[in-house]
């Protein structure tokens, strides 16, 4: 990608400037004269402002801005991120795939040796049956050891392409023991490799966020792997199990954010005290095993249609709210994580009087693909009276409910909304409802509850049901109902 025609940097503002006696002209296909501007303002720029420049850039067109002249020899090598793709590699067709990949494996070990101080992060999409012995392990060794690279992705294309290896162990991920563990590196995203050993993974107290797509290895590697990083915040497990006759073990005290993308064992144990965010995306349907999880901040409801066993989110929003960083919000909302794609429902703990929760749903909401086929929303501090305008607390809130102002945003849909403690007499809460049935948000059922509260509460929640089938409708079909 070519950021900008250098040659006729500055001409958009000729017609604006007197010229100048020694500024040349040139000719248009129709023999007009134009005035050339030769001045390069661009490469007069500061040093950071050019590396933020190249930042929006391919790797490989950064890395060409270091022949065009002393001045940009050695702006590229500053730049906080370094992308290698040999699957868009400018490589001659007619030529053998291997002896290419070798050439282009050569180049970015060039490359990362070349670059100067650390990096922020790295992502290298390679075919691994294509690799030299030991040259994956130089790479991840030049990132952590010299360049403290905070966050690497590594990508086996052969899965990708659907092709097969050069024999049995050509997708093995062969590394030395605590490869990983360097304590700059706190991200580490593995795709499309066989994972015989955990040895790469001693020691890693470093690592928060550990995502592991089509990865093939015993359940007792994946334990010793979960085991051996004790820090992590963040787990994304989409695996491939050589034996599935065995138990997943998930234990870890610091995790907030756990998605298990494939869950065909027998038993699944997870324990995670701080967990905020669980979601699951496939199991095993006609199977029997065992799943117990022993997470306090995870709502598990049985008023719902649990059984169908969609693809799921449960989100504790207010406990994680409370949190001075909010690293598995920003995840799961992130390009990265790619959360949203095959998810079918939401659950989620929200106190509406809190803008900072509110926000946080909204994030959530947007960030959605496609159309949700349930949402089930727990109101916190239901029963906490508050003044309108005051947030939970004790600051004031935002108003999110404008009449002006959709929310989340005008695209996002829900075909059923399940309420299990809505408050009748919670103006934030019947705004939200409103909201919803206005805009055309819900466009199926609105489940609220009603039965099992006590009666003054149930006239309440009762006559403000009532006053919501009043409302004009987004959806002619939406049906409001008590439950």
């Amino acid at each position: 990608m070519s950021l900008f025609p250098l040659s006729v940097l500055g001409t958009s503002q000729l017609h604006h400037q007197p010229r100048s006696m020694n500024a040349p002209l040139s000719s248009d296909a129709r023999g007009k004269r134009i005035l050339i501007d030769s001045d390069d303002r661009i490469s007069k720029l500061p040093d950071d402002v050019l590396v933020k420049i190249l930042a929006t850039m391919s790797t490989e067109d950064a890395v060409k801005t270091g022949v065009l002249s002393t001045r940009w020899k050695n702006v590229w090598k500053h730049v906080p991120y370094l992308h290698f793709d040999m699957l868009n590699a400018p490589l001659n067709k007619r030529r053998p795939l291997a002896p290419l990949s070798n050439h282009v494996a050569k180049s970015i070990t060039k490359v990362i040796n070349n670059h100067n101080g650390h990096l922020m992060g790295c992502s290298i999409d390679h075919f691994a049956h294509h690799c030299q012995d030991g040259e994956l392990e130089t790479w991840v060794r030049l990132l952590t050891l010299q360049k403290h690279t905070k966050a690497l992705s590594l990508f086996n294309l052969i899965h990708l392409l659907h092709l097969h290896g050069n024999g049995k162990r050509s997708n093995v991920l062969q590394l030395s023991p605590n490869t990983f563990s360097h304590p700059s590196l706190s991200t580490l995203f593995l795709h499309g490799y066989d994972l015989e050993t955990p040895h790469a993974f001693n020691e890693c107290n470093n690592l928060k966020i550990l995502k592991l797509e089509r990865i093939f290895a015993e359940v007792d590697v994946f334990n010793t792997v979960i085991a051996s990083c004790p820090s992590l915040k963040v787990l994304v497990l989409n695996a491939m199990w050589y034996n599935n006759k065995a138990c997943l073990k998930i234990h870890n005290n610091n995790l907030k954010v756990l998605h298990l993308a494939s869950c065909n064992v027998d038993c699944i144990d997870v324990s995670a005290a701080l967990l905020d965010i669980f979601s699951v995306y496939y199991y095993m349907f006609g199977r029997k095993y065992n799943f117990v999880i022993n997470a306090p901040r995870i709502w598990f409801n049985s008023w719902t249609k649990d059984s169908r066993r969609v693809p799921f989110m449960n989100y504790n929003i207010t406990s994680h709210a409370q949190e001075k960083e909010n690293l598995g919000h920003e995840f799961v909302v992130s390009g990265d994580a790619n959360y949203f794609l095959r998810l079918k429902s939401l659950k989620v703990v929200i106190d509406v009087m809190n803008s900072r929760e509110v926000q946080m749903l909204r994030d959530i909401l947007v960030t959605w693909h496609g159309i949700m086929e349930e949402l089930d929303i727990l109101f916190k501090d239901n029963n906490v009276s508050k003044e309108e305008g005051e947030s939970s607390n004790g600051g004031t809130q935002k108003k999110k409910w404008e009449e002006t102002k959709l929310f989340p945003n005008a695209d996002f849909r829900v075909e059923v909304l399940w309420m299990a403690n809505f408050s009748g007499s919670n103006k934030k809460q019947f705004a939200l409802a409103s909201r919803f049935i206005t805009q055309g948000t819900v466009m199926k059922k609105m489940m609220i509850k009603t039965s099992s509260i006590v009666a003054k509460k149930k006239l309440e929640n009762e006559a403000a049901v009532a006053k919501l089938k009043e409302l004009p409708k987004g959806n002619v079909n939406l049906s409001i109902e008590c439950f």
